[in-house]
């Protein structure tokens, strides 16, 4: 029963934001109507399944973005990373981005607003991407060992198209952050829309978070770009130089201790 639950809620992960219909997930996971109209009851009488469209749809509930951001506090990352997103969104006035792997997807787990409102295709905290769609899980993707790359790739090749991308286009966004250490993707998946992200490395760990800054493509020209990127550049050695201190010795003192 936990793994049809599990499955259901990887399938409305990958519906997105639009929610998708009980028929379509039965059929998906090859379950009967009233088997998944029961999981998904269950599911939503706890928060982490909600209907929407008038109830002709479910998706995911805004518990899960609470379990996301609890996830992110366990390793201290969320707490680290924020200073880094405030000081980037102020010095640069757009949208900053903390995403996090979660098996094949890319989650959103902060989010710090800019001086202008931009639409994005995660939908804020708690939105979630098929690892290779967006900037940030790009950035992610691309610091995996080549295998679990490929495995990756070949788990999630056939949802790329729901985004308007292709594998091969997968790939060679890959291959840039491979390069460059960091990604600057101009042709969004919205329109008008750009992007530069830096994968998160923690000393002797894989890849498992990025950075991202969203922006109106028109605002920065290559110089600005080039400035914003060495501005990220810098707060990410800071948020990998925080994650090498024990958290013994990095968390502040609480009341008492000296």
């Amino acid at each position: 029963m936990l793994d049809r639950a599990v499955g259901l809620l990887r399938q409305l992960g990958e519906a997105g934001a639009g929610g998708q219909q009980l028929s379509r997930l039965a059929d998906a996971l090859g379950l009967s109507a009233s088997t998944t109209h029961r999981l998904l009851a269950a599911l939503e009488h706890h928060g982490w399944v909600e209907r929407v469209d008038g109830g002709k749809r479910h998706r995911l509930g805004a518990a899960l973005v609470a379990l996301a951001g609890q996830a992110a506090d366990g390793t201290g990352l969320r707490r680290i990373c924020r200073p880094a997103l405030a000081r980037l969104s102020g010095e640069s006035g757009e949208t900053t981005f903390l995403i996090v792997r979660s098996g094949l997807n890319a989650v959103v787990v902060d989010r710090q607003e800019g001086d202008y409102v931009i639409e994005s295709l995660t939908q804020g905290v708690g939105g979630l991407m098929p690892l290779g769609i967006g900037a940030g899980s790009v950035a992610i993707l691309a610091g995996q060992p080549l295998a679990e790359i490929e495995a990756v790739l070949s788990a999630n090749a056939g949802r790329y198209a729901q985004f308007g991308s292709s594998l091969e286009q997968v790939r060679h966004r890959l291959a840039r952050v491979q390069a460059d250490g960091a990604l600057m993707l101009d042709d969004s998946l919205i329109a008008g829309l750009a992007a530069i992200s830096l994968p998160i490395r923690p000393p002797g760990h894989a890849v498992t978070a990025a950075i991202a800054v969203n922006f109106i493509a028109s605002r920065l020209d290559a110089e600005a770009r080039q400035a914003l990127l060495e501005r990220m550049r810098r707060e990410v050695a800071a948020v990998e130089a925080s994650l090498a201190v024990p958290a013994t010795l990095s968390r502040p003192p609480r009341g008492g201790e000296g």
